[in-house]
């Protein structure tokens, strides 16, 4: 099973670049992240998850905190279309509605979640001649806001996941939901998140935050 995974995840080296470096290119901060959001819904689609929960399905939206004033909401929402989002599932995201939640069913078994937080900093990203973004075409082009804490690593590494999982269903057991969490900066999503029910049944809930060395 292992030496699967590995094979799995080293053919997937030049698709994870790829989407680390356009979420890289236009991050959104909290309750902003409907492009972002809006891709990782059309990717877990693709990838073959039936089960796809966006908008209002995710979050419980008394509980939201911090949530942007409806000015900034609707600049964020023509920024997100203006720059590649998927207007079917974006639709679905305005006015705060940010995050996605894939499930997988794998029959009988424990419900286990792993979470992956998808939002920016309101930073603006050092855009000099020795930046490798620059150099390389992928600095943000949101000017004020910047991955600068790692999520779009995490929201990567959650597709990569979700990729797989998805390879590997047949050999596993139980339900997995991989929680792609809008707002982590400040602590306001998850509140939102297990308000709405989406903990109530996990048996082992799994995070992580990308480091260097």
């Amino acid at each position: 099973m292992y030496k699967e995974i590995n094979t799995i995840v080293d053919s997937l080296e030049e698709y994870l670049v790829e989407r680390r470096r356009d979420f890289h290119k236009y991050p959104e901060t909290g309750w902003k992240e409907i492009r972002t959001s809006s891709i990782i819904a059309s990717e877990l689609k693709k990838i073959g998850f039936e089960e796809v929960l966006i908008g209002e399905e995710v979050c419980d939206l008394d509980s939201r905190m911090g949530l942007p004033s409806q000015e900034e909401l609707d600049e964020a929402y023509d920024f997100a279309i203006a720059n590649g989002a998927i207007e079917e599932y974006a639709k679905h995201m305005k006015d705060g509605k940010t995050g996605v939640i894939g499930i997988l069913r794998c029959g009988d078994g424990a419900e286990v979640a792993m979470r992956f937080d998808i939002d920016a900093l309101p930073l603006f990203e050092y855009d000099g001649e020795d930046s490798r973004a620059q150099k390389e075409g992928y600095i943000s082009v949101n000017k004020g806001s910047m991955h600068a804490c790692g999520h779009d690593g995490h929201a990567t590494i959650g597709l990569g996941v979700a990729k797989t999982l998805f390879e590997i269903k047949d050999k596993l057991n139980g339900t997995i939901k991989l929680i792609f969490q809008p707002s982590e900066e400040g602590v306001r999503g998850a509140k939102s998140i297990v308000e709405k029910g989406h903990l109530d049944n996990e048996k082992y809930f799994l995070g992580s935050h990308i480091t260097t060395d």
